[in-house]
């Protein structure tokens, strides 16, 4: 049986995980109406919560993608986690 290409946040390895906050973070900022630079821990913990599920392939060079479903759903829980950090 084939391996599952989809992936949830918390079954990556701590190091790919850091990678992801850091794409999520690039991608989702200038989303967010955030008034400050938020710290980094406050990024991971927000993602960590909302366990979005990511497309894993490691064909030829590996690529992660979050999943169409997960965008919205990650995006409405990064605003309300971050925005409670300010």
């Amino acid at each position: 049986m084939a391996a599952s290409p989809y992936r949830r946040f918390s079954s990556l390895c701590p190091t790919v995980q850091a990678l992801v906050i850091r794409l999520i973070q690039e991608e989702f900022t200038p989303l967010l109406p955030l008034s400050a630079e938020m710290p980094a821990a406050a990024w991971a913990r927000a993602v960590a919560l909302a366990d979005p599920t990511l497309l894993y392939c490691t064909a030829q060079e590996p690529v992660i993608r979050l999943c169409p479903e997960s965008y919205e759903q990650l995006q409405e829980h990064l605003q309300q986690e971050l925005t409670r950090t300010e």
